[in-house]
């Protein structure tokens, strides 16, 4: 296998890194959990969120700590409004625990292709929940309100700095056994070298990385990222995408 005894660095939160790190091994790969931040929920705002959910008439998460956050709080309310999310797996895991259809996305895993479906093009003066994280980004409620909706935020959870272990970073890169690195969104890519420090940064730009978004590659390329692979952003579209660069570059 092409990712046999690779070692590949996976910096996402360890709540979503499990199942990543499954598929990795199944491909004989050597998974390392490196969470650069952690998501910390908000419980004044969860307390809020099934009055403001019972009251909307579409609801969309934009990540999967959105989902993992707010799902407990609502599997026991009532009539449930229309749902949708950026992403297929993110949609899968959605419908299994709303029980529920979900409206995603098959072109591109962002707000933007989102927005260009059919049934979100007409949604004057319906109420429209956005869940997602503190500071998260504003084009989709601002092009929804251009739409004439009301938009409505609930900001569950916030991302704080987590403690990634450096020196095993450092052992692993002076015994070569790190091939690559994951990253799945701009900010990691951004705290990842920031928390690094400029003695780790040459080591981290001679890593392949795997995203699953232009945007992150691109903000990549500007830390001085040369390898980079974008891919769908589901956990089988990015081992996918790591086999096939390995294949091609042994």
């Amino acid at each position: 296998m092409c990712l046999a005894e690779r070692g590949i660095l996976i910096t996402r939160p360890l709540a979503q890194a499990t199942g990543l790190a499954s598929l990795l091994r199944e491909q004989g790969a050597r998974p390392e959990l490196f969470p650069i931040i952690e998501i910390q929920e908000r419980p004044d705002q969860l307390a809020r969120l099934p009055n403001q959910f019972a009251s909307a008439d579409w609801v969309i998460f934009v990540s999967p700590s959105a989902i993992d956050c707010a799902m407990p709080r609502l599997s026991l309310i009532g009539p449930k409004p229309r749902l949708a999310c950026i992403g297929a797996a993110s949609a899968a895991k959605l419908s299994v625990l709303a029980r529920a259809p979900v409206l995603y996305p098959t072109s591109a895993s962002d707000s933007h292709a989102l927005l260009q479906l059919p049934e979100l093009s007409t949604v004057a003066g319906q109420r429209i929940l956005i869940v997602r994280g503190e500071g998260g980004r504003a084009e989709l409620g601002q092009a929804l309100r251009q739409r004439q909706a009301q938009v409505d935020y609930a900001d569950i959870y916030r991302r704080v700095d987590s403690a990634p272990d450096w020196p095993r970073f450092d052992h692993l890169m002076n015994e070569q056994r790190l091939d690559a690195c994951i990253v799945t969104s701009s900010e990691i890519a951004e705290r990842l070298f920031q928390l690094a420090g400029s003695a780790r940064i040459q080591a981290l730009q001679c890593l392949h990385y795997c995203v699953p978004h232009p945007r992150i590659a691109e903000r990549l390329a500007a830390l001085g990222v040369a390898r980079i692979v974008t891919t769908r952003a589901d956990d089988a579209a990015m081992v996918a995408g790591l086999r096939e660069w390995f294949s091609r570059h042994p």
